[in-house]
């Protein structure tokens, strides 16, 4: 087995959600595969569900019954079971936010905590904004990530840029099938958080 090296960054979707990552890179300069392959391989595609006639207009949906239709977007998405109990959402400022995700000021929009919950800009309004949503969505993948135990066993960095990755796709399938023009990519950065 080749003898690999970690190497972290910094993402950036759209210049608005701010997040790390990490990939290996063999000796012989091949990335792995293992590591570049998230979970989302065989997501639906091209289909009309209720997610596109509800989810991806700004008609106002109460917190507590957007949490069930984002997490049921989630299902119809991947292959996670769904728990039956939501996560704690609480909407703080900015600053809140870029201590959790960065430990410092950065653009992060949101930040989900396992224990905690999801900590979300309060400028931020997933009840009518189809963009919000899906940064609320993004970080409930981390929530049924989490309670999944997807990746548990995988060291810290690897499964932190995985799980990004994933949460990443689901958000980007999201967007399309509510008709959003936005997309969200990475960026390379300098450094996996917490190594």
């Amino acid at each position: 087995m080749a003898k690999s090296k970690i190497f972290c960054g910094v993402v950036a979707g759209l210049s608005l959600i701010f997040s790390s990552f990490c990939f290996a890179v063999a000796e012989d300069g091949e990335a792995s595969g293992a590591l570049n392959s998230g979970g989302y391989k065989n997501y639906p595609e091209g289909e009309k569900t209720s997610i596109s006639l509800f989810l991806g207009k700004p008609d106002r949906i109460p917190m507590d019954a957007l949490l069930v239709d984002l997490l049921d977007a989630i299902n119809f998405i991947s292959k996670y079971n769904i728990p039956n109990f939501l996560p704690n959402v609480q909407f703080v400022p900015s600053e809140v936010v870029e201590a959790y995700a960065c430990g410092k000021p950065c653009k992060a929009l949101a930040v989900y905590r396992a224990g905690e919950g999801v900590y979300i800009n309060e400028e931020m309004n997933p009840e009518t904004n189809v963009f919000a949503r899906s940064v609320l969505l993004h970080e409930l993948v981390h929530f049924v990530q989490d309670v999944n135990r997807e990746l548990a066993s995988v060291r810290d960095c690897e499964r932190w840029y995985r799980r990004e990755q994933e949460a990443y796709a689901i958000q980007k399938r999201f967007l399309e099938m509510v008709g959003s023009q936005i997309r969200v990519a990475y960026s390379a950065g300098d450094a996996c958080p917490g190594e």
